[in-house]
This record gives structure tokens, C-alpha cells and sequence, in this order.
């Protein structure tokens, strides 16, 4: 199975905001539309960065209050890893777990196109072991 199962049934919509939208604003948008991080896109739509709840909550650990203020380019990671389209589940699992991080942007050739978490990972990883489970027993009832 691979990243493109994923977003074939997931589909392609990412939220993103601007640098300058601010970490309230971002905070509120995570919680009304229930995700755990939005990608920042520069103005050529380009992956600059990804806050993530855990990027709020440190930047609340150091800033306090005031955090809510700063500026999503403030606080966002910047250095942010993404998968190709083409790319196995078992690597990406791989890939989040080393990075420690739940959310991977699906980028090929510079375009954004999609953004998995690992819920849908493990979603995934869940369901090709049960047609796996599945056809194993076909096979051994057969047999």
C-alpha cells in the first residue's frame, strides 16, 4: 500500500495559512476544524513551514499568554520533511516515528498534494493487514 491509496480515499484538501496569520488564529482553526496542524504556504504556495499543536504548546511553555499574538512564522517548524505519492506505508511510518512528528505533507515536484497524519497511516497499515488476514484464510479454506 502506498501514500497515494491513502489520499485517493482521503483526498488532496490541506489547510494552510499565511506566515503572518497568527498563532490564535491557527489555534482556532485546529480546533474548529479538528486537526492536529496546518501547513504555512509562502506566496507561490510553496510548503514554508508546519504548526502544529505541539508548536503551540510550546511556544505557550516560553511566551505565555502573549504566544497567541506571534506570528505562525514565529513558531512553525521549518525544516519539514514530506513523502511522495509513491512511497510505501511502512516508510512513512518509518519516517514519522524516527522524526517523532504526526503530520506529512504529500509533495511531488515542488506541488502540494495532500497532507497525511498518522491516523490515516495506521488506518491504512490496519486494513491491508486484515485483506492480508483475509485472504489467508481463502486460501487455507480452499486448500
Amino acid at each position: 500500500m502506498f501514500v497515494s491509496d491513502i489520499l485517493s480515499e482521503k483526498g488532496g484538501l490541506v489547510y494552510t495559512v499565511t506566515p503572518g496569520t497568527t498563532v490564535g488564529q491557527v489555534s482556532r482553526q485546529l480546533s474548529t476544524r479538528r486537526i492536529g496542524s496546518v501547513l504555512i504556504v509562502d506566496r507561490l504556495d510553496r510548503v514554508a513551514g508546519i504548526v502544529s499543536e505541539r508548536d503551540i504548546v510550546h511556544a505557550v511553555a516560553t511566551h505565555g499568554v502573549g504566544a497567541l499574538e506571534l506570528e505562525a512564522a514565529q513558531v512553525m517548524t521549518r525544516n519539514v520533511v514530506s513523502c511522495d505519492p509513491d512511497d510505501s506505508i511502512d516508510d512513512v511510518m518509518e519516517t514519522m516515528t524516527r522524526g517523532r512528528f504526526r503530520h506529512l505533507p504529500v509533495v511531488r515536484h515542488g506541488e502540494l498534494l495532500g497532507l497525511i497524519s498518522i491516523g490515516d497511516v495506521v488506518k491504512a497499515r490496519l486494513a491491508e493487514a486484515s485483506h492480508e488476514t483475509e485472504a489467508l484464510r481463502a486460501y487455507i479454506v480452499a486448500g
